[in-house]
């Protein structure tokens, strides 16, 4: 839902040959998330970054790492573009729900996307059948999602990685990301989609308000192709350092290139990449 970055499926994993042969697994065998990307690129309509599998191997080798353990959620769908590469990055004993309108189209009030269960099911289905056991497809409006319901609700007692896509209203943004705080694991992960997008500046201003009004554990430490990473407050400072470090190792020539530098987004620092 929003705004998109493609590439030919050739240029799927950098923006040049140099950080292409970078990021691909010194391995003989595809990583599951590269494997997932190349089957979803030209099959499953949506929007997603490229290079958006290089962090979610940063996520599980975090996660891995400090033993973060929790299920995989995304509000707003769609088709499941981003959904299976975030089922890419679970493990077997992980739950992975998806929360969309679908067939409820009268309710998107912003036309952000326009998810279909049918479509999200055959994809499941014909492209990650391996899937099959650990994903849930909830039909609902996550606006009648709140912090206190939204466990019962969803099946789920924390989650460790969490996509904010829903509506695009300043309404949708703070209301999610009050859930998504709610549910996050110490150390888990949120990406919120359309940060600085241009053609949906109400998810900036929503964030911005939730932040200012709401916001009670949650930190930014990265922009990258389109979305913001948060994390829990006490472990930013930490991902970010490991973050630094994971793209040292993994990126050495763009790390440097200019590319990448630090900001800041409201009190925190963050990596951001152009």
């Amino acid at each position: 839902m929003g705004a998109f970055i493609e590439a030919p499926v050739g240029l799927q994993f950098g923006c040049d040959k140099g950080a292409h042969m970078q990021m691909v697994a010194e391995a003989s065998e595809v990583d599951v998330l590269d494997a997932a990307l190349r089957r979803s690129w030209s099959e499953v309509q949506g929007w997603v970054g490229d290079r958006i599998p290089h962090i979610l191997k940063f996520v599980r080798e975090l996660h891995d790492t400090r033993k973060i353990e929790g299920d995989i959620l995304e509000i707003g769908v769609h088709h499941g573009k981003l959904f299976f590469l975030l089922s890419a990055a679970s493990r077997d004993n992980e739950r992975c729900i998806a929360v969309d309108l679908f067939e409820d189209q009268q309710k998107n009030l912003d036309r952000s996307g326009k998810g279909s269960l049918a479509i999200f099911n055959q994809h499941l289905q014909e492209l990650f059948p391996d899937y099959i056991s650990r994903v849930t497809a909830i039909s609902a409006d996550s606006m009648s999602l709140t912090p206190a319901t939204a466990r019962e609700r969803l099946g789920v007692t924390g989650v460790r990685l969490m996509s904010v896509d829903g509506g695009h209203t300043v309404a949708h943004v703070m209301n999610d990301m009050e859930i998504a705080q709610e549910l996050l694991v110490p150390g888990g992960i949120i990406l919120l989609d359309d940060f600085l997008g241009v053609h949906w500046p109400t998810v900036t201003e929503g964030f911005y308000r939730y932040m200012q009004i709401a916001n009670r554990r949650l930190a930014p430490f990265l922009i990258f192709q389109n979305k913001l990473f948060l994390t829990t407050f006490s472990e930013q400072p930490e991902t970010l350092t490991r973050l630094r470090s994971f793209l040292d190792r993994t990126l050495p020539n763009e790390i440097h290139s200019g590319r990448w530098r630090y900001a800041t987004v409201g009190d925190h620092s963050v990596l951001s990449f152009a």
